[in-house]
C-alpha cells in the first residue's frame, strides 16, 4: 500500500512538473525586451494549447480586441474592451528575456514572454511570483 502511495505522488509530481514547464520562460532569440513598440497594436486573448491537449479558448477576439498603446519607450497603455481606461504599465527588462510591465497604480506586476513576433504569454503575478503553469496567450490580430 505504501509503495503504490508513493509511486502515485511521484506520478502526480511528475505531472505537475511536467505542466509547468511546458510554457517558456524566456523569449525567443531575438526578442526585443522592455520596450513599449514591439506590443503596439490589437490583439486577441485567450489561453495556450498546451502539448497533446486541445484546451485552447480565446477570450477577446480580434473583432473588439485587446489594445496596446505606447505612452512611452518603455510604457504602454493595456486595455480590454470591458475597461474603460487603459491600465498604465512602466516596462523593464529585470529578467533577460523577459519584459516585466510594471503598473502605475502599484497593483500586481505581469511579465510578458515573447513566442514570436506576434504572439506572447503573460502571466500576472501573486506577491511577485508569476503563475507560470496559466500564461494568458496574446495574438496579434491580422492589419485591416
Amino acid at each position: 500500500m505504501f509503495r503504490t502511495v508513493t509511486a502515485f505522488a511521484a506520478l502526480l509530481l511528475a505531472t505537475a512538473s511536467a505542466v509547468a514547464e511546458d510554457f517558456p520562460r524566456a523569449g525567443y532569440e531575438g526578442a526585443i525586451n522592455g520596450q513599449s513598440a514591439p506590443f503596439v497594436g490589437s490583439w486577441s486573448l485567450g489561453y495556450p494549447e498546451p502539448e497533446g491537449t486541445i484546451v485552447a479558448e480565446t477570450i477577446i477576439g480580434c473583432d473588439d480586441p485587446v489594445l496596446i498603446e505606447a505612452t512611452g519607450d518603455a510604457a504602454l497603455g493595456f486595455k480590454t474592451p470591458a475597461m474603460a481606461a487603459p491600465a498604465l504599465y512602466e516596462l523593464s527588462e529585470l529578467v533577460d528575456g523577459r519584459t516585466t510591465w510594471l503598473p502605475a497604480d502599484n497593483s500586481e506586476s505581469v511579465i510578458a514572454i515573447w513566442l514570436t513576433p506576434d504572439s506572447f504569454h503573460f502571466y500576472v503575478t501573486n506577491m511577485g511570483k508569476a503563475d507560470w503553469e496559466n500564461p494568458q496567450l496574446l495574438r496579434r490580430c491580422p492589419a485591416e
